[in-house]
């Protein structure tokens, strides 16, 4: 389903999300715009972007309207949030650490295994 939006927004795709995905989605595209509406609300002065933020809270409110649709419009706006939200949940999740650990633990049961097989 590729077709282009008569609005020039971008493509429409068809989604086909598990429900444990989508659960998992909903509730982090949830936290992320609750996080955007309330910098909005409480911070509407010192903002230095406001533009940027209102675009952000678009895109995750297509994003869990796209859940339950089940059909989403692709821009660059969602591409960007979409980029910047996965580099973050990895930041907090230390993946870099997480995937250098794993790879330490791999090599050395290689080694092990590899050992014992005389």
């Amino acid at each position: 389903m590729a077709t282009t939006d008569p609005t020039g927004d971008g493509p429409v795709i068809a989604l086909s999300v598990p429900t444990d995905d989508a659960a998992f989605l909903r509730s982090v595209f949830e936290m992320a715009r609750s996080g955007i509406r309330d910098e909005l609300a409480e911070y509407p002065d010192e903002l230095r972007e406001p533009l940027r933020l209102h675009r952000e809270e678009a895109v995750y409110d297509a994003l869990l309207a796209a859940l339950d649709s089940g059909s989403l419009v692709v821009s660059g706006d969602l591409r960007c949030v979409l980029a910047d939200l996965a580099e973050t949940i990895d930041r907090a999740n230390e993946y870099a650490r997480v995937v250098a650990e794993h790879a330490a633990m791999l090599g050395l049961r290689k080694q092990v295994c590899e050992g014992v097989k005389r």
